[in-house]
């Protein structure tokens, strides 16, 4: 019940959707879950995504997250209740499964619910329902679980849980984010480390520990061979320049969020620190961190205390990322680190140890454990200084004060506002008015937690008043992040009668809200995903004058360039300022999806192909680019062809051509090296080669004759990650259910201690 308070209005609506209406769920989710499940619905598996991009993997692409068994809710609910619905499963599973973590860790069951609160409602998890990241909640959700199964198999030495806990990580892998993924198993590896001093015959304890991961892999092949194979052909492969992969870090100054939840945002006036809040902000509370504080002063269980500490230390550390010199040494010599960017993500794992702190504080009061007078009054004079400090910035002068620290933020190229904003007056003192209000309000707060925490050393009734508040505090300011819209202004009925009016098989430019075209089925040239793949990505950086070494998924266009046409582009909608759309022409006549050209050269390098396409005085209507020789060779002559389409869906087309000339079949569509052609009975020739053709597109050389032929997108390892997954699956279910195989996972012995 806890876990669905703070969105309850949210989830008994079928209009209203969960997150800010700018951020990712309409961006790009609402507009992915929407095409995937419904081509599912449909009866239709989709393996390729036809609607951006001018093509691009789908399942692929993690983020689809199309083999995740929640996401099921997708297939029953209407889009905005799976949406909502969708959160609310996350926020329980996170605060559940850190209840067990902390209960296994010999906590009591209402001192581990205190965990699992602060785990649901930390600022550094619940923030990203605000940002509508779902592939981030549900990949953040099963973290705990897989420490529950460390730890189990530390003490209790039983595989059971290494199978728990791989079954975790190939849910969190299968949950879409590979960042959480990666940063975890990081985590996960140095939990294990800080707890195997101690533990008996360490070989096996540690045989265990490095057996989750490779499990968890074959668990996920259905998944992770795919991602591979869309990922080696996607913009990011090859890994990130460090200024990419350093951006995202978390700020030094954002460690206030810890007592000053509000101080760089409010209600009224928009976050003006750097980066994003959702991914800096660390707030917990302030009686869960007086909690926490506590339980890490307690006495006994010294070992323990000392190990999450410095874990917690270490997942502080790797947030500052470039703040500090370890992330450019991890940038440059850890295996996979130089692949994202954003490592404020780890501060999440440091609100997941600190909520282990606050129910060990909570379990400490419950025990009566030895008076801390010190941290009560400690938290008492910080709370009046905090109160003195809001007073200060609340003089006519203190608007001076927050002018200096946003001017800073602007200057350090991290922040998202105008520069402007420093001149606003009004602007200025609503943000005067927000950080003196947080200050107060911050600063009461501690002087209650700490008078509270006083009186629940001398009167048992107050201890359960101290959780109380404390859990009430945390689920009021959840509430208060909380932010929905319409799902009707996003579903643009206008576009939708426009092109139901102007059917025909072209793309558009949609320039308002690229992955849109998902919903309103209508190819779109562009799109918002970082799997791009990195041929598209370079053409049409280079259509618009960008260095296509530089090219990602951020791309501006500035002019209609005839590359446009050539990938079947006709029609541009641009916003304009009053919030309607401009339709503006890109092209008259736009290419056809298939068509057979006889003229072509082979240029071996792809860098001179984009040399060539974009030159003024090439004609992409006459002549195609190979990178290699084709065979059959087409004959110079313009051939007289006719093509029929008999089948088609989202991965694969069937054709008949007829063709009185050996030709290049060319499909305006973007090329992967998991599409294939086909020869079906009855076609003149029995193998077909797909080519990158024009650097991004796709020809196949026809001999002359009648073709029969199937185009199809066939993922690399697909077949073979299917197998692996259900075949583990099955060996793990026999292992956990047949009483002899379940005997033979107990490695424990009697002179075992646990740690």
């Amino acid at each position: 019940m806890l876990a669905i308070l703070p969105i309850a209005r949210e989830l008994f609506s079928t209009t209203l959707v969960l997150s800010e209406k700018s951020t990712d769920v309409t961006l790009h989710f609402l507009f992915s879950r929407a095409f995937g499940f419904g081509e599912m619905a449909r009866g239709n598996f989709p393996l390729w995504n036809p609607y951006i991009y001018s093509g691009i993997p789908y399942l692929g692409q993690f983020q689809s997250a199309l083999l995740y068994p929640p996401n099921l809710i997708f297939l029953l609910l209407p889009i905005a209740s799976a949406i909502n619905w969708s959160s609310a499963l996350h926020i329980f599973l996170l605060g559940a499964f850190t209840y067990a973590w902390a209960f296994q860790r010999g906590l009591r069951p209402v001192s581990a619910l205190v965990s699992g609160v602060a785990a649901m409602f930390s600022s550094a998890f619940f923030l990203h329902i605000y940002a509508g990241h779902l592939c981030n909640v549900a990949a953040m959700a099963w973290v705990p679980l897989i420490f529950l199964g460390i730890d189990g198999w530390l003490t209790k030495r039983h595989a059971g849980w290494i199978i728990l806990a791989a079954i975790a990580a190939a849910l969190q892998i299968y949950a879409g984010h590979p960042q959480y993924v990666f940063y975890t198993a990081l985590i996960a590896g140095l939990y294990s480390l800080a707890h195997l001093p101690g533990t008996a015959r360490r070989p096996i304890a540690l045989t265990g520990l490095l057996a989750i991961y490779p499990l968890a892999a074959i668990l996920a092949a259905a998944q992770l061979l795919p991602g591979f194979g869309a990922a080696s052909e996607a913009v990011r492969s090859g890994g990130l320049s460090y200024e990419f992969s350093s951006m995202f870090s978390f700020p030094p100054e954002n460690f206030l969020t810890l007592i000053v939840p509000g101080f760089f945002a409010g209600q009224e006036t928009p976050y003006w620190g750097r980066c994003y809040l959702w991914e800096m902000s660390l707030y917990l509370g302030t009686g869960m961190l007086l909690l926490a504080v506590w339980g890490m002063g307690q006495p006994g269980e010294k070992a323990t205390r000392v190990r999450l500490g410095v874990l917690l230390g270490l997942t502080c550390l790797l947030a500052l990322g470039a703040h500090t010199p370890l992330h450019k040494f991890l940038y440059h010599f850890l295996p996979g680190f130089s692949g994202f960017r954003g490592s404020s993500k780890f501060i999440f794992f440091a609100g997941m140890i600190l909520a282990l702190f606050a129910g060990m504080g909570f379990e400490s009061l419950l025990r009566k454990q030895k008076p801390n007078w010190h941290l009560c009054l400690a938290g008492a004079a910080l709370g009046l200084g905090l109160l003195a400090a809001g007073a200060y910035l609340s003089r006519n002068d203190g608007v001076s004060s927050f002018r200096s620290l946003i001017a800073l933020s602007i200057q350090s190229k991290e922040s998202y506002l105008n520069p402007a904003v420093i001149d606003d007056a009004a602007f200025l003192q609503s943000v005067q008015k927000t950080g003196v209000r947080s200050f107060q309000l911050a600063g009461g707060l501690w002087v209650f937690f700490s008078l509270l925490l006083l009186a629940a050393q001398r009167f048992k009734v107050a201890v359960w008043f101290v959780g109380l508040a404390a859990v009430l505090e945390l689920t009021l300011f959840a509430h208060s992040t909380v932010e929905s819209f319409p799902l009707k202004d996003f579903t643009y009925p206008a576009v939708a009668e426009f092109l139901k009016e102007n059917p025909g098989d072209y793309r558009t430019l949609n320039m308002f809200n690229p992955d849109a075209a998902m919903l309103l089925r209508s190819p779109n040239i562009w799109g918002y995903d970082p799997f791009v793949l990195k041929r598209y990505a370079q053409l049409l950086h280079s259509s618009q004058g960008n260095d296509p070494a530089l090219a990602n998924q951020y791309l501006q266009f500035k002019n209609p360039h005839p590359i446009l046409a050539m990938l079947r582009g006709r029609l541009a909608f641009v916003p304009k300022a009053n919030g309607s759309l401009d339709v503006v022409p890109i092209s008259e006549s736009p290419a056809p999806r298939f068509f057979l050209a006889s003229k072509y050269r082979v240029l071996a390098e792809p860098g001179a192909v984009l040399d060539a396409l974009r030159k003024p005085d090439f004609d992409l209507s006459k002549v195609i680019l190979l990178e290699q020789e084709p065979v059959p060779t087409p004959e110079n002559d313009k051939a007289r062809y006719e093509i029929k389409i008999s089948d088609s869906s989202t991965d694969h087309t069937t054709l008949e051509i007829q063709t009185d000339r050996a030709a290049l079949l060319v499909v305006t569509d973007s090329y992967s090296k998991d599409w294939r052609a086909v020869s079906l009975p009855g076609s003149v020739q029995i193998n077909y080669q797909i080519l990158p053709a024009n650097h991004a597109m796709r020809a196949i050389p026809l001999a002359a004759g009648r073709h029969l032929l199937r185009l199809e997108f066939i993922p690399w390892g697909f077949h073979t990650g299917i197998s692996l997954s259900l075949i583990s699956l099955a060996v793990l279910t026999a292992c956990l259910t047949i009483r002899p195989l379940r005997a033979r996972l107990d490695f424990s012995k009697k002179d075992l201690r646990e740690t």
